[in-house]
């Protein structure tokens, strides 16, 4: 599986989400999301495509293992994730393997589903506010990837977001460590 997305920034979150809410979209409840990032210990940062990084969340009292490996872009990634019971020890264990950690991403987060897309609010820590959307495909193709990043920029562009928003090749943590450093 992939998940192909694209990332904005968000200037006027109100008036996105009543647009939301006008083509039918509900919103979940706000999660917190505390992002704690993995890459290979001989690797610089950012790492280049194709090197598997790994993600401990924290969401409310919940855990989950994530593993991304980089396509085309970071935001074109095979993406293997389940929930797991002991998040400390998994951080411990990602450690051990040699896996050093990069900046923790925290955020609050809410979420909708609009045909076959997620939708993403999101307000990150020492960042801002960001509008994510995605999908989850089965295809290899990396040019099939490709058009639907471009179909899913064409749907944010129907709510007004502009291509100067477009956050190109945008991670959290990348922001985050392009901003304040190694933190």
């Amino acid at each position: 599986m992939y998940e192909v997305e694209i990332k904005a920034k968000l200037n006027n979150r109100e008036e996105i989400i009543q647009k939301l809410h006008n083509l039918g979209c509900a919103f979940g409840d706000e999660l917190h999301q505390i992002d704690y990032i993995f890459i290979p210990e001989k690797e610089n940062f950012p790492p280049p495509l194709g090197v598997p990084v790994l993600r401990v969340r924290k969401q409310n009292e919940l855990h989950f293992f994530t593993l991304k490996i980089p396509q085309s872009s970071r935001q074109d990634c095979i993406e293997k994730e389940f929930e797991i019971s002991d998040g400390n020890e998994m951080l411990e264990i990602i450690k051990l393997i040699g896996y050093k950690q990069v900046p923790t991403v925290e955020k609050k987060r809410i979420k909708t589903i609009f045909n076959d897309m997620e939708i993403v609010l999101d307000l990150v820590e020492g960042l801002g506010e960001f509008i994510e959307v995605e999908k989850i495909v089965k295809t290899p193709d990396p040019e099939a990837r490709i058009k639907i990043q471009e179909e899913l920029f064409s749907f944010l562009n129907d709510l007004g977001i502009t291509k100067e928003d477009q956050v190109v090749d945008g991670k959290y943590d990348i922001m985050l460590f392009e901003k304040y450093g190694m933190k």
